[in-house]
C-alpha cells in the first residue's frame, strides 16, 4: 500500500514532464510471482494458508491467492544512459510462510518455515529492438539482501497437544545476479515487462541470536549445505511509468 501510494505522488508530481519530455526515467511496480530457492521450499503451496497460521507468522503482507503463491512485490527506478543501454535501483519484499503441512512427532532435519526477505539491486541493462513496440533485454548487477528465516527444529507430543521448536537467524547477504526478458511498448509512457531473475549470494552474513554463523551451524551440526540458501531463481512481471529528460 506504501509502495503504491508512493508511485501515485512521484506520476502526480512528474505529470508535466511525462507529458512533454524524453521519457529516460522509469518508475515501476513490479511482482515476483514465482521463486525457487533450491533448497526444498516449494514454489507453490498446494493450498492457501489459513488466517491462524498467516498471524503466527506475522505476515506484513497477504500473498496472492492467500498464500498460494509465494510472491514478492516493489518498486523500481530505472535511468535510460542510451539508446541501448539503462541503470535502475529496486527494492523487493518477500514474505511467505511454508506452514500447511507442519509434520508431527518431528525429529528429522531442519525445515524453512517462514521466510522474509527484503533485497536492493542495482542492475545495468541493455536491450535489443525486436520491433517497434517490443524489446529483449539483458542485465547484470549487484545486489544486498536482508531480513529473517524461521526454522522449525521439531514438533513433538507435550501431553496437551503438539509443541514445535523453532530456530532462526538473520540475514545480511551481498550477490550478484543477471536476468534476461521482454519489454512491450503500447505508449511512450507505459511499459509492460517481464523477466527472469538468478540472484546468487556471494557473502553469507546470516547469523542467529546468539551470534553464530548460521550456514556453519547447521552445516556442522545437521550436516545441511543449503541453509541459508545461495540461490534465488524468479519469474517477474511489472509496469512501468515513463517520464522525464
Amino acid at each position: 500500500m506504501r509502495i503504491t501510494v508512493i508511485t501515485i505522488l512521484i506520476l502526480c508530481v512528474c505529470t508535466p514532464s511525462i507529458i512533454f519530455g524524453q521519457n529516460k526515467n522509469r518508475i515501476s511496480l513490479q511482482s515476483g510471482l514465482f521463486h525457487a530457492f533450491f533448497d526444498g521450499t516449494p514454489i507453490v503451496n498446494s493450498e492457501p494458508i489459513n488466517q491462524s497460521k498467516r498471524i503466527q507468522t506475522r505476515a506484513i503482507l497477504s500473498n496472492v491467492f492467500h498464500g498460494v503463491l509465494n510472491d514478492s512485490r516493489g518498486i523500481s527506478y530505472q535511468r535510460v544512459l542510451n539508446k541501448k543501454s539503462a541503470l535502475s535501483i529496486e527494492y523487493m519484499f518477500f514474505n511467505a510462510g511454508y506452514l500447511n503441512h507442519l509434520p508431527l512427532n518431528y525429529n528429522g532435519k531442519p525445515i524453512l518455515y517462514v521466510r522474509q526477505l527484503k533485497t536492493v539491486n542495482v542492475t545495468y541493462s541493455r536491450k535489443l529492438n525486436l520491433s517497434s513496440k517490443l524489446d529483449f533485454t539483458f542485465g547484470i548487477g549487484g545486489n544486498y539482501r536482508w531480513g529473517l528465516e524461521s526454522i522449525l527444529i521439531a514438533n513433538n507430543w507435550a501431553g496437551w497437544g503438539y509443541e514445535a521448536t523453532f530456530n532462526g537467524y538473520y540475514r545480511h547477504d551481498f550477490g550478484a545476479n543477471g536476468r534476461v526478458g521482454i519489454e512491450y511498448n503500447p505508449k511512450t509512457w507505459l511499459t509492460f515487462y517481464s523477466n527472469i531473475n538468478f540472484l546468487g549470494t556471494i557473502y553469507l552474513g546470516a547469523k542467529d541470536v546468539d551470534g553464530n554463523n548460521a550456514h556453519s551451524y547447521y552445516k556442522q551440526k545437521y550436516a545441511i549445505n543449503n541453509m541459508p540458501c545461495r540461490y534465488d531463481l524468479s519469474w517477474q512481471f511489472g509496469v512501468g511509468f515513463n517520464f522525464g529528460r
